[in-house]
């Protein structure tokens, strides 16, 4: 083991040429934190994780991999017995109003449909909508469910199910 951290006064080839930064912005926090409360620890939850470490081509073709290279999804649930991804999370801001956003958006939702995982878009100013959330997610995590289980697409009518994610109350505090 080796924890590397400069001494103070060691020269550093980099120093004016990077700098530390949040991981997430303030709305992306927020939301972080919402959603670990809601999900209560039933699953794992992640942040910025990178396309390629969820998607892998089929086709080895250099385009597609193209398509998911230094490309990320702002959040990922995943079940916690083993790690496999459930439902995907886009925070929706202004810049998704950009024509070129617009076409890269595009393609990301068809990628999350090509390999069956649910991918919500949640603009910013739905984010305090608590209740459609939630069914939000649990249609989606339930729906990732039945693809996992069956190989197919969730029926048109979709079973009654015990939410995973719950709105906290004050009782359950």
């Amino acid at each position: 083991m080796n924890l590397i951290a400069p001494l103070p006064g060691t020269q550093v080839r980099f120093r004016n040429v990077y700098a530390s930064k949040p991981l997430l912005t303030e709305n992306e926090a927020r939301f972080f934190r919402l959603l670990h409360q809601l999900s209560q620890g039933r699953c794992q939850l992640f942040a910025k994780v990178n396309l390629a470490d969820i998607v892998r081509p089929v086709n080895k073709a250099i385009g597609y991999r193209n398509k998911i290279s230094q490309k990320h999804v702002d959040f990922l649930v995943c079940r916690n017995e083993d790690w496999m991804p459930m439902l995907a999370i886009e925070l929706d801001d202004s810049s998704h109003a950009n024509p070129k956003r617009h076409k890269q958006d595009e393609d990301k939702n068809d990628i999350f449909a090509a390999i069956g995982l649910p991918l919500l878009r949640l603009p910013l100013d739905e984010m305090n909508e608590h209740e459609e959330l939630v069914r939000q997610l649990s249609d989606g995590w339930h729906q990732r469910w039945h693809i996992l289980e069956t190989g197919l697409p969730p029926p048109k009518q979709k079973p009654v199910r015990k939410p995973l994610f719950k709105l906290w109350s004050r009782k359950e505090a």
